[in-house]
């Protein structure tokens, strides 16, 4: 781990709590997927991002006590690959989707609308699996 990146401690209440927020996030973008029109695709891979993250921070926490806690949302995805490999790889995923959702002018397509949604999917799966009962 790189000495610099900023990290938060915290218990499984807070890993409950960002699997809730996160579980929240998924449940407001599969809301906006019942939506038609050009926009929608960005307003749902932004808000699937942020439930990524969310879940990536609630199984970080259940696993480790700890989880990213600066702005660099790559490296809360390798963060989370060194708990699981493959959670890492679905949340650098979101991540990398993330900028053109949030701040981006042109339009997201229905690909990357269909993997945001998986992904954060597997994400919120995970955390509710790994911090029921914490």
């Amino acid at each position: 781990m790189s000495p610099s990146r900023r990290m938060a401690r915290g218990g499984p209440g807070d890993a409950r709590n960002r699997r809730k927020i996160a579980a929240k996030y998924l449940e407001a973008a599969e809301l906006v997927a019942t939506e038609e029109g050009a926009t929608a695709n960005n307003v749902i891979v932004g808000i699937a991002a942020l439930a990524g993250i969310a879940a990536g921070d609630a199984i970080c926490l259940s696993a480790t006590g700890s989880r990213y806690a600066g702005d660099n949302h790559g490296e809360a995805a390798k963060v989370l690959a060194g708990v699981d490999r493959e959670l890492g790889a679905e949340l650098a995923k979101l991540v990398r989707l993330k900028p053109g959702a949030h701040y981006g002018s042109k339009f997201i397509g229905d690909a990357d609308r269909t993997r945001a949604l998986r992904a954060a999917s597997t994400l919120v799966g995970a955390a509710t699996e790994r911090t029921l009962g914490a």
